[in-house]
Parts: C-alpha cells; structure tokens; sequence
C-alpha cells in the first residue's frame, strides 16, 4: 500500500519556522514603530540621569535600551541572554532596538540596577497616558480598582525546597525524642520547622521569609493594583512584618500583612495619581479590616471585600448573617431584603432592608408595599424596616449586600488581577533570569508592567473591535 503523506524533513521544518518567524517580527516591529514612540513616554528626569552618568557620547540610546526590554517581553524571551543571541541574527530587530553593536550583558545589569527610580516613573507616565485611552474604551472598568498581593522568588539557595524539609526532618526528629514524655502531645512539626527557619536569605537580607503564592519561600513581597481590564495601575514593593509566627498559622500571617499594606500602597499610589478617580475597590478576604473599609469609605470608593471568617470571630453582630445582612427577628431563617440607599440632609446614610415577607410594587402610580406575614413584628403596613447607618460598622454595613447580584458580579472582576500577575510572571521568567540583587528584580518587574502598558496602547491601535485588550500574544502572532 502505497504511502500518501509527506515525510518532513529538518530542512523543511527550518525553513518554514524561518519563513515564518520573519514575516511575524516584521509585522510586529511594523507596528511597533507606526504607533510606538518610545521618547514621547520617557520623563526628562530619566534623560538627565541616564546622560549624566555615561555622558553625551554615549554609544547606546535611553530609548535603545528600554526597547530591548520591552520587546524581550512582549516577545515572551526567557533570558538576556537568549534575547542577545537572537539579536545577533536578526538584523530587523537590531535595527528597531537601534543597536549597531550588541551591549554586552552586564550593560544591560547596571542599567536594571542604576536606574530603578527612573524606570518607575516611566512605569507611572504610562499609567497616566493609558487611563485616557482606559475611559474611552470603558469607562465602568476604568472606575474599578482591583488589589491583590503576590511575591517574586529570589534566586537563593533557601528557594530550594529541600532546604525547608531539611529543617522538617529536623523537627520529626525532635518529636521522636518528645515522644518518651508527655510533651509531645501539643508539639507540632511544621510550627516548629518555620520558627527554626532564617527569616531572611543569607546571600540577600532583602528577601524576608514568608508564606505567599501557597508556600514557604523567600519573596520580593509585592502589591499590584490594576483596573477592571487588569491593567496595571501601581505596583507596589511595601515592606511589612509578614515573619512567621509559632502562635499563627501562615495565612493568619498573611492576611494581617495584606490587611496593614493597603493603605500605605494606595496613598503612594494616588500621590503619584492625585486626579484618579475610581467608584469600586474590589479586594479579597485578606484586605478585611475596618481600617481600610474606613479608608475607602472617605476616598468616596465603594469596597467589594469579602468578608475573612478567621477575622470574624465572635465579632460578628447580633442578628447578622455571616456576610452582614439583617435577619427577621422572629425567624433566623430569614434574611432581610436590600431595599436601597436612605440619604437625608443632615443626617448620615443608611442602608434600608425591608421584611422578607413584604413585597415592593407599584399601585395607581404610587409605590407601596404588600405585607404577607401571619404574625408581623410590628403594626407597620410593610413590615419590619431596618435602617443600618454605614459609618457604625464598615465591614457589614456595604454599600449593598454581599449576596446581591451586582456585588457577585463586581467581585468576580478580581479574576483578571490574577491573570495579569501570571502575565507579569511570565514576562519576568525569574527561575531563567536567577536575579539576586534587589535593585535589578524590582527594576525586571516594573520593566515587565512598562511592557504590558506598551502593548495595550499598540492593541488599542490595532485592534478594531479591542474586545481582549490584553491579548499580548496576538502581537506576535
């Protein structure tokens, strides 16, 4: 029987990979220049430092260097390294980064570590220019703040996961010699292990010991805030006490530091933004504290929180269900009904819950309400009316309650924030980069950030319809 498909060769597929990768490079680096000016984005701040300390002579451009960067990760390029080989034989993509000959890879390592404040002030003019372009597409998810914290792996040997179970080994051991008395009965190994554990990496003190992404590791610990199309609003690299603690579990340790960090993150943020606006904060569990719904409530933003129950303990308030709703009081079964904002002059607002048993309806152009309970707890023809006044108590007292739809909804925007970090993750490749100093990490990740501004404004050009505004692979495709 005669074989009727083609039997591929190397050749074939090198050749057809190359027909290929120059025909999207080139559509890319079309774009790239059409629409992308690298200069009109750079403050005058960072010319003056960058010329200052290698002087007019220079031999590679402020713009040539940040080019590199910013196509290394919209091309999703693992490593300088690999990024300056491909440079070496592509001339289309020396030309566009304006190298007449390749900087050597330390160049571009002090670049990272000698410019990091001025790397983020650029990071911060985007944010500025891609908010205009933010409230022309959509203007509700422009007005949406979205926060979450997240951290990047130094590249020390304490990131080895059998550093941590060596200390776990350890205190099995331990338990062993416990076992022969009585004091083995409340000892716990793991507790035991993480308190034995350094609290910082011996190479770098500025990588701390703490418990994120869902283990133990020595984190960069970070704070990103973005919009509701997940774009990067602030990065944040706010250092608080998340050391581990023998009394608390890891995540208690985590929320607390989540609950401190909010505020500080957003008031740097908006010092740097003093004319954002935003109507909705959406955060998870960690950010639960009335301090910061306090916060929020006097920069006139709407939280979306979800209530943390191991922050809820014995705090929760009488006749409450567990996410703030009034109960009837005859029945426990029962929660009220949100029926609104009550706002009066002189007097503070109050959120209104009507009986559940009552019906809200328009008769003969009017508005009232129709009681169908056989044994009312008042006299009043719609029931039992709540008023809960918002200041009294932040956490339960919501704008409108955790279990309406409009607040589902809201709450499930802060999806895109962890998609957006995976972005960032993936941008920065940092298990490829094994980046150690402080100031060359924070400088990757905001590079990362600056890269993904970059793209949204070339996809804003591009795309007609915009419907995935932070497709970046498309770009390459």
């Amino acid at each position: 029987m005669p074989v009727s498909t083609k039997q591929l060769t190397i050749c074939d597929f090198s050749s057809d990979f190359e027909k290929f990768f120059n025909q999207n490079q080139t559509n890319l680096l079309t774009l790239l220049d059409k629409f992308i000016d690298i200069s009109s984005y750079i403050p005058h701040s960072f010319y003056k430092s960058y010329y200052r300390q290698f002087g007019r002579d220079r031999k590679y451009s402020l713009e040539s260097m940040i080019s590199f960067f910013i196509l290394k990760n919209i091309l999703c390029i693992s490593s300088i390294d690999t990024m300056i080989n491909i440079l070496s034989l592509s001339s289309e993509l020396r030309s566009y980064c304006g190298f007449f000959k390749i900087p050597h890879k330390s160049q571009f390592s002090r670049f990272k570590s000698e410019f990091l404040d001025d790397i983020n002030n650029l990071f911060h003019n985007l944010v500025d220019y891609t908010e205009d372009i933010s409230k022309v597409v959509n203007p509700f998810l422009s007005s949406i703040l979205i926060t979450d914290t997240t951290g990047f792996e130094h590249y020390v040997k304490e990131n080895n996961p059998k550093f941590y179970q060596g200390f776990l080994s350890k205190a099995k051991a331990y338990k062993k010699v416990l076992s022969k008395t009585n004091d083995a009965i409340n000892f716990n190994i793991d507790k035991h292990a993480q308190s034995h554990m350094p609290k910082s990496a011996s190479s770098n003190k500025d990588s701390k010991l703490c418990f994120l992404n869902g283990h133990f590791g020595y984190f960069q610990k970070t704070i990103i805030s973005t919009n509701g199309f997940g774009l990067i609003r602030d990065i944040n690299f706010y250092e608080a006490d998340n050391s581990l603690s023998i009394d608390l579990t890891p995540n208690e340790i985590k929320d607390i530091y989540d609950a401190k960090s909010l505020i500080p993150t957003l008031e740097t943020f908006f010092s740097y933004h003093p004319n954002l606006e935003y109507k909705y904060f959406i955060g998870d569990s960690g950010f639960d504290a009335d301090d910061n719904y306090a916060y929020l409530h006097e920069k006139n933003i709407m939280p979306i929180i979800a209530i943390n129950p191991r922050n809820s303990a014995n705090k929760l308030p009488s006749k409450l269900n567990e996410v703030g709703v009034p109960l009837c009081p005859k029945d426990d079964s029962l929660a009220m009904v949100y029926d609104g904002i009550t706002r009066q002059k002189n007097r503070a607002d109050r959120i209104k819950y009507i009986c559940p048993k009552a019906k809200k309806t328009r008769l003969n152009g009017k508005t009232t309400y129709l009681l169908n309970c056989e044994s009312p707890c008042t006299k009043s023809k719609c029931g039992k009316i709540k008023q809960l006044t918002i200041h009294h108590n932040y956490r339960y007292n919501s704008s409108f309650p955790r279990d309406s739809l409009k607040w589902i909804k809201l709450f499930k925007l802060r999806t895109r924030i962890e998609r957006t970090i995976s972005q960032i993750k993936n941008f920065v490749q940092i298990r490829s980069l094994k980046i150690q100093n402080t100031k060359s990490l924070k400088s990757e990740i905001i590079l990362a950030c600056i890269s993904q501004l970059i793209a949204f404004i070339l996809l804003y050009h591009v795309k007609d319809d915009f419907k995935n505004p932070l497709a970046i692979k498309a770009l390459a495709a």
